[in-house]
Order: structure tokens, then sequence, then C-alpha cells
């Protein structure tokens, strides 16, 4: 059976099969974490209360692996194998376990995230070789090509792991994203990246389940956020790279259409990066600064918070579909201006009230719980010094 035959009945079994082998795999994953006391420890910084699995990137990382190898077995597409990015996404899988269970340093999982991107380009050859006439620039050299490339892929995959930081918002804009670009590829007949889409969907849609739930929560952890942080990286350098020579469905403004599509976490880490640079702190400092800790700490639900930025996620790609076709220069005014605008307005002063503010109340409680075990200390040293002594 063929892609190209019967691509809605081959893309609705991927789509479901991803979806269920996600949504079986994840309770193994609960109980084995459980057992193991593998388990993600809240902190001043944490967004929830109780010790939580933070293991379910491996049931996502299992449905793609199954899923997206099992299609492109079937499909008739000869431009991409599957085994082209399968050394990547492995290697950044067991980087983000290891993260996940022991907690790595950034530089290591920088260097991880370089070793996969270089494995990766040089591999498909799928680079960014045109600049759009940006800065009066076309044809990029190779290496420059190269080296831009991979700095995206490095971004990209950043991004997308730093806002995953409360329950439902990384699985729901990886959804927007791959929903997104896996229109596009379908109406152009990119079969591979079509496929890779409707697979993300599946498993992203089986991981919210238990995402969101209060009994059998599990977090993505680094092992989930890192792989489809590279892999909507892949999709968006594919998507730009499709659009450097004209198409029945060309978009002149690709590179400003694909920073919207990841816009919020693009946006977000610039802001954060940048907020901690001004503060001559290092930009891998841990705060909670960034949009989704604001908005929880001004007293919203993790759901309200997912909501209110999934919307304006998709009502940012919405709008630069109005530019799709305008000059490289007026779209990217029209991102830098909308970043602006983000900068501005999202700052801890806006956002927070004192009143509803969550961190404050976390520190009382660590204090109460040490206050309560001085004591407990105190009382317990008397009794053992006068047991000391009748023994004496």
């Amino acid at each position: 059976m063929l892609l190209t035959e019967y691509p809605w009945v081959l893309l609705s079994f991927v789509l479901l099969t991803s979806f269920f082998i996600t949504s079986a795999v994840i309770p193994a994953v609960i109980r084995v974490a459980r057992e193991k006391h593998l388990l993600d420890e809240p902190n001043n910084r944490s967004s929830h209360w109780q010790k939580t699995p933070s293991l379910g990137g491996v049931a996502i990382f299992a449905a793609i692996i199954i899923v997206f190898t099992m299609a492109s077995h079937w499909s008739s597409s000869s431009d991409f194998s599957f085994f082209q990015v399968l050394p990547a996404i492995v290697i950044l899988f067991f980087v983000g376990i290891k993260d996940d269970i022991l907690v790595i340093d950034p530089v290591k999982k920088l260097l991880a995230q370089l070793v996969a991107g270089i494995i990766f380009i040089g591999l498909t050859d799928i680079r960014i070789g045109n600049f759009y006439g940006m800065l009066g620039v076309h044809q990029l050299p190779y290496m420059m090509s190269f080296g831009l490339t991979l700095f995206i892929f490095v971004v990209v995959t950043n991004a997308y792991n730093l806002i995953d930081g409360i329950d439902g918002l990384a699985g729901c804009l990886g959804i927007i994203a791959a929903i997104a670009y896996g229109t596009y590829f379908a109406v152009v007949g990119v079969i591979w990246g079509t496929v890779l889409c409707a697979t993300l969907v599946g498993a992203l849609v089986g991981f919210l389940r238990y995402n969101f739930s209060k009994q059998h929560k599990i977090f993505m952890g680094d092992s989930g956020s890192l792989v489809i942080g590279f892999i909507l990286a892949v999709l968006s350098v594919k998507f730009i790279q499709f659009n450097e020579s004209p198409n029945a469905w060309y978009i002149g403004n690709a590179p400003t259409v694909a920073i919207a599509v990841l816009a919020i976490p693009l946006f977000d880490t610039l802001r954060v990066f940048s907020h901690r640079l001004l503060r001559k702190v290092s930009p891998f400092t841990p705060d909670r600064n960034h949009v989704h800790h604001l908005i929880v700490d001004n007293g919203h639900k993790h759901a309200q918070a997912t909501i209110y930025l999934s919307f304006v996620g998709a009502l940012i790609i919405a709008a630069s579909l109005l530019f799709a076709q305008s000059s490289i220069a007026l779209s990217l005014s029209v991102i830098v201006l909308i970043f602006t605008v983000y900068a501005l307005a999202v700052q801890r002063r806006y956002l927070v009230r004192r009143s509803k503010l969550v961190v404050p109340k976390r520190t009382v409680v660590v204090k109460e719980k040490a206050v309560e075990r001085s004591r407990e200390t105190a009382t317990l040293q008397p009794q053992t010094a006068r047991a000391t002594s009748i023994s004496a």
C-alpha cells in the first residue's frame, strides 16, 4: 500500500496508531517510575507540588519510532529515509533520559544537540541554502548554510525544551506546529513530512491525556522535549528549503512563517535570555520568568495558561499567513513588532499580582517544614541525653 494511493487511509492509521501506542505505554512507564522512585521532585521553580514521573518522552519516542518506521516502509517516497533522522533523535532521547533521571550539565546537552544536528545535516543535506535577499544575500556558501542550519536546530530544540514548564503547554504547541506543517506538506506532496507530522500529533494527543490527569499524571521530560524540539526544527528547515524555489504553493517569506509557527517558544526564550543577560547572569540560570510561570503565578490554572498561550500561538500563525506573499522585509518587520509588543506586555510587574504570587507561598511552606524539623530535633535531644544518663 502506498501513501500516494491511499493518503487519508494511511494518515488516519498513523495518527491513531501513534495515539494508541503512547496511551498504552505511558501507564507502564508511570508504574515503573513510581516503583523505582524515578520521580521529579518539586522545588522553588516547579509548578507542581507532588513527586511526579517525568519520563513521558519514553512513550512518545516509542510511538515515533514504531509508527514512522512502518509508514516509511509503506510510502513510495524516495527523497527521505527514516533511518536518516533516527541517529539524531536516538542521541537526544538518551541524553534526555539521563537528564530526567540524573540531571546533566547544560554544556553536555548542547554538545549532544550539535552532534545530532551535524549527523542529520550530513546524512540528509536538509539545510537552508538561501537567505531570501535579507541583507542583500541570496545563495549561501555551503559552510555558512551548514552553520546557519545547525544554529537553527539548536535554537528551536532548546526553545521547545524550555517552554515545557506547565501541564499541556509543550504538547499543545507541538500539536499546533505539527498541524500547520503537516497541512502544508500534505498539499505540496512532501510525504515523509506529512507522515512525521501526523505521527507527532497522535503521540502528543495520547500524552496529553495523562499530562492533564490528576491521578495518573506524567511529565514529558527532556527525553520528550529534546526529541520533539529537534523534529520541529527539521520540519521548519525543510519548510524553508522547499520554498527556496518557486512551486505551485510557493510562500515567498517562508522564514517568517516558520518563525510564526514556533513563535511562543522562540519569543519567550529570546525574552528570558535577554532579561538574564541584562541582569549580568548566565542565560542558562534557571528562574520563574517564563511567560507560563508568570501566568500561573498570577493565580491561573495550568490548563488556563496553556489555552491562553496556545490561542496566541495560533493567532500569530494566522497573522503570518496574511503576509505570506509580502516582501521578506515587511514580514520580518511584522514579526519584530509582534515580539516587541509581546516582550513589553509579558513582564512580571504586569502579569503577577503580589497577592496571588505562588513562589513566596512555596518558600513559606519550605520554611515551615524546616521549623517543624528543628522542633522535632530539639524535642528528641533531651530524651536522648536522658536515656544516655540512665544507661550510664
